[in-house]
């Protein structure tokens, strides 16, 4: 139970960071459309630094650590174009093409970069394991939303984007990362310039509060009323945060007895973060960008997020229950 605990404190917390957003808005003293600012601050700033310094303190090239790194994103890009083709039949009742591609985008991709990262450090610490996990895990969720999950947003292959896949400032963070690993830069750093290290540190702690500001500030734009009187929404939530994790997450503790040589308690708490997390933000930045079904892409993006409070805490106890 205590892990449920742990756990539940922690998303409340998080959740406790979007009431500033909320408020503002309320109040009229910030504008929604202002939250884009908050956005590119994001994108373009503190998550580079969260992965670079997650890269940096937690990544080495040893053989076991090469492994492990391996298999999960094998794990991770099976897992995404698994759900992608399942969720198709499963949104089958949807007559209206945009909203069912926006359904199946928000049931598969995650928000674990700006809350499941965030929630990672704050529960297993920074330099843990399965933060450094989430961070591949996170790469993978990027470069495949701006593929399938651009086609699934309309369902027209032209909207896919290679050059955002391959070229956005999370990768090439973690490309950076890597590099000074490899040259062994990090250990000169910390030792004759540790400014360097406390510099990237200082912007990574930024993206839990602005990221749940920009939730906030959504969500003051949106009726309570009418976001939960969707029916698709509590679909969409039933298998965003408990059919598909519970299903990869469920198949990883059936194989854990298998002996690879790698910590796989570790993996199966990691894949469980990277994608229980609530649907992820990009869902109406894709639907704007590209003429999707905006309406439900907030609906679907904020609903979860709420609803992620209870099923979180709830299958992360059953989780560490099954893998003692």
């Amino acid at each position: 139970m205590d892990e449920f605990i742990i756990m539940l404190r922690n998303v409340l917390l998080f959740v406790a960071l979007a009431i500033p957003g909320y408020l503002l808005v309320k109040c009229k003293m910030l504008k929604p459309e202002q939250s884009g600012v908050l956005s590119k601050i994001l994108m373009y700033l503190a998550m580079p630094f969260l992965i670079f310094s997650g890269v940096v303190k937690n990544l080495n090239f040893d053989k076991d650590t090469l492994l492990m790194m391996g298999i999960v994103a094998l794990i991770g890009i099976v897992y995404i174009f698994v759900m992608f083709f399942a969720s198709a039949p499963l949104v089958a009742m949807e007559k209206d093409k945009k909203t069912a591609g926006m359904m199946r985008f928000c049931a598969v991709f995650a928000n674990n970069g700006f809350l499941g990262l965030p929630l990672a450090a704050a529960v297993f610490g920074a330099e843990s394991t399965v933060f450094a996990i989430l961070i591949l895990l996170n790469i993978i969720n990027n470069v495949l939303m701006y593929t399938l999950g651009a086609y699934l947003t309309t369902g027209d292959k032209k909207n896919i984007n290679f050059k955002k896949a391959f070229f956005n400032p999370v990768l090439i963070a973690f490309i950076v990362g890597c590099a000074f690993n490899l040259l062994n830069v990090q250990f000169n750093i910390s030792e004759n310039v540790p400014e360097i290290i406390k510099f990237s540190d200082n912007f990574y702690n930024i993206v839990t509060p602005i990221s749940m500001t920009i939730i906030g500030i959504k969500l003051g734009t949106v009726k309570w009323s009418a976001l939960f009187k969707s029916g698709k929404l509590y679909y969409v939530s039933l298998l965003k945060l408990v059919v598909f994790p519970v299903a990869i997450t469920a198949l990883l503790i059936a194989l854990k007895s298998i002996s690879l040589d790698i910590d796989m308690q570790s993996v199966i708490l990691a894949v469980f973060v990277a994608f229980s997390m609530p649907t992820a933000g990009l869902a109406a930045t894709f639907a704007d960008e590209f003429g999707g079904d905006s309406n439900n892409a907030v609906i679907f993006t904020l609903g979860t997020t709420v609803l992620s409070v209870a099923t979180i805490p709830t299958i992360y106890w059953l989780v560490n229950i099954l893998i003692k």
